[in-house]
């Protein structure tokens, strides 16, 4: 069945409507009602899916509203969706969506919703890294290595819903000090627009639910298989990227703060080491006086030893 992108306001452009439409559900097997988000450029995408049934539109079976915004809150933006998805199907027209565009646009608030009612702090640390250490022990230290090496990586799950969560989780791994939870593109279908999308940003965590990622190497130096719990360093990768006696040490005190800290505790255990790490990494440069150091060379130098 036919899927487009039928009105926008403001307009979008040809390319991005295509990728809105590869990437809001309407097109798979089976139609389910969920929310997903996630980037193409600056811009942050928010769809919510929803099905239709209305005699007087016999061919439509289902409908997805979208929000672009340049503000990462995807739980702001979902209760907002409901909102809207509530008064387009009430109507089956644009003309209630208007509305609401113009009176967001002069208060901030519609419906009952308001975004002063939502923290877009919180949003950062929504996502469960402990859930993350459960799931892939002692691999958090090529996870943690890859997101302070501001490496490409891939993240494939066969759930929406897993995927989403690990991919939001991932900058909490080394780069909390950076505050760039821009890097992220948490839904990717690997299509030509996407891609080039990827390739301009040159850092990202691209989350997908395409088993064909994984012969896409030429776009990742890390592939993390959530259904196998499995992450894979590719050849062209592996350099800076080995597990040495140092990562394993960072794996093992984490996954112990895992079991008995919670996710904010481990949270500032992981901020805590990767700043004690960059802050001892330019200690040595300096006194080396050298502009750069291998990693597998880092966990032999005493300093570094005491301060992680």
């Amino acid at each position: 069945e036919d899927v487009m992108c039928v009105w926008s306001y403001p307009a979008v452009s040809k390319e991005h409507g295509e990728v809105l439409v590869k990437r809001c559900g309407l097109e798979d097997k089976k139609i389910a009602e969920v929310f997903r988000w996630s980037k193409l450029g600056n811009t942050w995408q928010y769809m919510l899916t929803t099905s239709i049934d209305d005699l007087k539109y016999p061919r439509v079976k289902a409908a997805c509203l979208v929000v672009l915004s340049e503000v990462f809150n995807p739980e702001m933006f979902n209760s907002l969706l409901k909102v809207l998805v509530s008064e387009y199907k009430a109507a089956l027209t644009p003309t209630p969506l208007i509305k609401a565009y113009l009176k967001l646009f002069r208060s901030s608030s519609y419906g009952g919703w308001a975004d002063k009612k939502f923290d877009n702090r919180r949003a950062l640390i929504a996502g469960s890294i402990k859930s993350v250490v459960k799931t892939f022990g002692q691999q958090i230290a090529l996870l943690w290595t890859a997101v302070v090496l501001k490496k490409r990586i891939f993240v494939y799950a066969d759930s929406l819903s897993e995927v989403l969560s690990l991919v939001r989780t991932m900058p909490l791994f080394g780069s909390w000090h950076r505050n760039n939870w821009g890097i992220l593109r948490p839904l990717v279908c690997l299509g030509e627009e996407e891609l080039k999308d990827l390739t301009n940003a040159k850092v990202y965590v691209a989350g997908t639910l395409d088993e064909r990622a994984s012969s896409k190497a030429q776009y990742f130096d890390l592939f993390v298989d959530a259904t196998s719990a499995k992450i894979t360093v590719p050849s062209h990768a592996k350099v800076g990227m080995g597990m040495t006696a140092f990562h394993k040490d960072f794996a093992v005190n984490v996954m112990k703060a895992a079991e008995s800290e919670s996710e904010q505790g481990v949270i500032k255990i992981v901020a805590f080491k990767t700043k004690a790490l960059i802050d001892s990494v330019k200690k040595i440069k300096n006194e080396l006086q050298v502009d750069s150091l291998k990693l597998s060379d880092l966990a032999k130098h005493e300093k570094l030893s005491e301060a992680t």
